[in-house]
């Protein structure tokens, strides 16, 4: 009986313990679900905010049939990121690195794609249309004392960092008009179906501190904001940014 009554013992004490491991493995599988879901929850630095600004601008071209305006029309949106410190976060930390990269563009055409260009802003927060601030797949900030957009260097606790995606040469606009102004009512002037120039620009955002972590998140816009065929300028600000799931990596 003793030794029947000790391997009914064993046995139980090798249940107990292969029970403890199966709710550790479930614990942790759920913890792991949960991360891919949810990602991370006290980001030393996080975005605050983005505001995206569309419009369009005419380029002149060469008249034809004495017209008294003759542009090429490009729609711009200017897209203003706001990185700063999470007042949650109780650890020194600084800024190292802010990366974007990944860049893809979805029209919703499926045509024209290659025609959207991505710029990024001068050392005075302008944007210059050539070939030295042309974005191609990596844009990298460093963290620095102060903000230098020229010079990739953004202030080691956070700052505003400036794009512009450019949808070009979406329309001609030939007329005698008395005046035009340079805004979206310029793709009405020429035609433009407004689903056609939809797209949606998604990109990664990896942020690096100090301490050589690095969290990525993806963010997603759907360009132009608003109904900039009569408005003539819309403006969208984004501070809700669930749908942004950063990650350690």
């Amino acid at each position: 009986m003793k030794i029947s009554e000790l391997k009914n013992k064993k046995i139980i004490h090798i249940c107990i313990i292969l029970g403890i491991i199966v709710i550790i493995l479930v614990v942790a599988g759920i913890i792991m679900l949960r991360y891919q879901v949810e990602g991370e929850k006290n980001l030393p630095f996080e975005i605050s905010k983005i505001i995206v600004v569309s419009t369009a601008e005419g380029n002149e071209i060469d008249a034809v049939d004495n017209n008294r305006w003759n542009f090429n029309v490009n729609q711009n949106n200017d897209i203003y990121i706001q990185i700063q410190k999470n007042d949650q976060y109780k650890q020194n930390s600084n800024i190292k690195n802010i990366t974007f990269e990944n860049f893809n563009i979805q029209k919703n055409n499926g045509n024209g794609a290659e025609k959207i260009k991505l710029y990024r802003a001068n050392s005075e927060g302008k944007i210059v249309e050539d070939d030295a601030h042309l974005v191609n797949n990596t844009l990298n900030y460093k963290g620095a004392k102060e903000n230098n957009l020229d010079s990739l260097e953004i202030l080691n606790q956070g700052g505003i960092i400036l794009l512009r995606s450019v949808n070009q040469n979406v329309c001609e606009v030939r007329n005698n008009d008395e005046s035009i102004i340079h805004d979206g009512t310029l793709l009405a002037k020429g035609n433009v179906n407004p689903e056609d120039l939809k797209y949606t620009l998604t990109f990664d955002i990896i942020i690096e501190t100090n301490r050589n972590i690095k969290y990525k998140g993806t963010v997603s816009l759907v360009l132009p904001t608003g109904n900039i065929e009569t408005e003539g300028k819309s403006q969208m600000e984004k501070t809700d940014f669930s749908d942004v799931i950063f990650k350690r990596i």
